[in-house]
């Protein structure tokens, strides 16, 4: 028999949403701003490597020692592959999304694969903008 173990690292803030119930009002906009900093980074990171996240919210973005930690990368795909479209996370994406459904073949041909690629890229920049009003809010986007 073989025995299979999966290691992760324990982020002790947990989620950015928890994260943001327990401390919001301690942080100050340096601290805020240093969280935005290192997810931008993440996500660019994540972009030059040829890899979109597609599901970036605040329950997949972690915390620990006050550095960002992205998870759930289930939905990640290289961004040639990055066909696919998840609606689980609403409040997050990207409005054109909506729109991209029938019309991903127009995007495979050799001239429009780059804005197939821009897209993907310009949706997970989108979802960073809600988690930047989540950061400076405390609150989920659309709650009220």
């Amino acid at each position: 028999d073989k025995e299979y173990l999966l290691v992760k690292e324990y982020a002790e803030g947990g989620t950015l949403r928890n994260y943001l119930e327990a401390k919001f009002f301690s942080l100050n906009w340096g601290d805020k701003y240093g969280l935005a900093l290192q997810l931008s980074n993440a996500i660019n990171c994540l972009h030059e490597n040829g890899i979109v996240h597609k599901d970036l919210h605040s329950n997949n973005v972690l915390i620990h020692q006050n550095s960002i930690k992205l998870a759930d990368f289930g939905l990640s795909k290289r961004i040639r592959d990055a066909g696919q479209i998840s609606f689980e996370t609403v409040p997050y994406l990207d409005p054109e999304v909506f729109g991209i459904i029938g019309e991903n073949s127009r995007y495979l041909n050799s001239s429009g694969e780059n804005k197939q690629i821009e897209r993907q890229k310009k949706s997970d920049i989108y979802s960073i903008g809600v988690l930047f009003w989540e950061l400076s809010s405390g609150k989920k986007p659309f709650a009220d």
